[in-house]
C-alpha cells in the first residue's frame, strides 16, 4: 500500500497555491518546475516549502511504483512579481494535465492491487511497463504507455469479476468527480481536455430491454494507435466514480476508418459488469 494517494496530496498543494503569488517551486538543481507544482505559484516563502515538501512526498510515491520518474530536489524561490503575467495560474478542482490524471489512475489501481493481496501482479505489470520505458522519451507518451500496460495486463491476468472488483475500488481513491446529470458526457469531455481522444458522439439506445444503453464513437483515441484491441480502462475508471452503484458493460468495439472506434455502453442496476479494462474488436484476436 502506497499510503496517500498522488490526487490528495496534489490537492493539499492546490489548496497552498494562490493567484499571483511571488513565491514558486522548482528543482534545486535543473530549475524546472514538474507535476505536481507545475505553475503553482504561493503567497509566502513558508507556504512555498510547505509545497515543497509535499512535491516530495508525491514524487516519493510515485517512483514507488514508476521507477522511470525523475528524481528532484525540491526548493522554494522568490521571483518579481511581474514574472507572474508569464507562468500558467495554478490548476484547481479537477486536475487538467494527462500526466496527472495517469498518474491518479496508475497509483489507485497499483495501491487497490496491493491491499487486495495482487502484489505479484502488480510486480509483473512494472516489469512489462519497465521493459520498454526506457525507449520512450516523450513524457506524455510514456504515461499514455502506461495506461495501456495497465489495460492489457489486467485484462490478460484478471477474470472480468476480478477486474470490476479492482477498478470499482481504485474508482474510489481518485479524486471525487463534479456532479453531472449525464455522466457519461463528463466522463467523455474529461477525457477530451486531457487530449486522451478528440471528438465523441453518444447515441442513446432507444427503449433498451433493461436499463440504459448508448453507441459511443471516439476519435483518435490515444491508447489505441498500435492496437487490435479496445483499451477501455480510463473510461470505464472515470465513469465507475460517476455511476459507483450500477452494472456497466462496455462492448463491441469496431474500428472505423478516419482514427474513429465505436463501442456500446449499457448501464443496469443488476447484472454483472463488463469489458472494463479492454475489449478486442471485432474480427479482432
Amino acid at each position: 500500500m502506497v499510503g496517500e494517494t498522488l490526487s490528495k496530496i496534489r490537492a493539499r498543494i492546490e489548496d497552498l497555491a494562490v493567484d499571483g503569488g511571488e513565491y514558486r517551486v522548482v528543482c534545486g538543481r535543473t530549475g524546472v518546475c514538474p507535476v505536481p507544482v507545475a505553475g503553482a505559484r504561493f503567497q509566502d516563502r513558508e507556504t512555498a516549502e510547505k509545497a515543497a515538501e509535499a512535491a516530495a512526498a508525491y514524487r516519493a510515491v510515485l517512483r514507488r511504483w514508476d521507477p522511470q520518474a525523475p528524481c528532484y530536489d525540491f526548493i522554494a524561490c522568490e521571483e518579481p512579481s511581474r514574472a507572474t503575467r508569464t507562468v500558467t495560474p495554478p490548476t484547481t478542482g479537477e486536475t487538467a494535465s494527462l500526466t496527472g490524471f495517469c498518474h491518479d489512475v496508475a497509483a489507485a489501481v497499483f495501491e487497490t492491487l496491493s491491499a487486495e493481496g495482487y502484489a505479484d501482479l502488480e510486480s509483473s505489470i512494472m516489469d512489462v511497463y519497465c521493459e520498454t520505458a526506457d525507449a520512450i522519451d516523450d513524457p506524455d507518451d510514456l504515461c499514455l504507455h502506461l495506461l495501456r500496460t495497465l489495460s492489457f495486463e489486467l485484462g490478460a491476468r484478471l477474470t472480468e469479476a476480478e477486474q470490476t472488483a479492482i477498478l470499482r475500488a481504485a474508482a474510489t481513491e481518485l479524486a471525487e468527480p463534479a456532479d453531472s446529470d449525464r455522466p457519461l458526457d463528463a466522463t467523455l469531455r474529461r477525457l477530451q481536455r486531457l487530449d486522451i481522444l478528440d471528438e465523441y458522439a453518444v447515441d442513446a439506445h432507444a427503449d433498451p430491454a433493461d436499463g440504459s444503453a448508448w453507441t459511443v464513437t471516439i476519435t483518435d483515441y490515444a491508447l489505441t494507435s498500435r492496437s487490435a484491441s479496445l483499451p477501455t480502462l480510463p473510461i470505464a475508471i472515470d465513469l465507475l466514480g460517476r455511476l459507483p452503484g450500477p452494472a456497466l458493460t462496455l462492448s463491441d468495439p469496431r474500428r472505423l476508418d478516419d482514427g474513429r472506434w465505436r463501442f456500446d455502453l449499457t448501464v443496469t442496476d443488476d447484472g454483472d459488469s463488463g469489458g472494463l479494462v479492454r475489449v478486442s474488436a471485432t474480427g479482432a484476436s
